[in-house]
């Protein structure tokens, strides 16, 4: 719906309502293997599904990692491709799109 009619959606509690993905072994497997932190992989994630975090942190060094991944993403960088965007998806629950 967001998408068709023009609506960015701003994701809230992107890293808090996902806590066991963000804590597995796979998860934080796919994140090493980026040179990411689990918590900026889910924000990758989210915004290569074309949302918008919400970031609500008060550490700056958080902060910085945040809007460094968002800097490298506007700048074009594929950050996941179709493959990792759909294991990562299902493993949060998302169907197949």
């Amino acid at each position: 719906f967001c998408a068709a009619n023009g609506v960015t959606y701003q994701s809230f509690w992107t890293l808090s309502g996902n806590r066991r993905a963000l804590g597995s072994a796979e998860w934080k497997e796919v994140a090493a293997g980026k040179g990411l932190t689990p918590q900026t992989l889910m924000y990758a994630l989210v915004m290569t599904l074309g949302h918008t975090p919400l970031d609500g942190t008060t550490d700056a060094g958080h902060m910085e990692e945040d809007m460094e991944l968002m800097r490298r993403m506007q700048a074009g960088e594929r950050i996941l491709d179709w493959g990792e965007t759909e294991r990562l998806s299902r493993m949060l629950g998302i169907p197949d799109r």
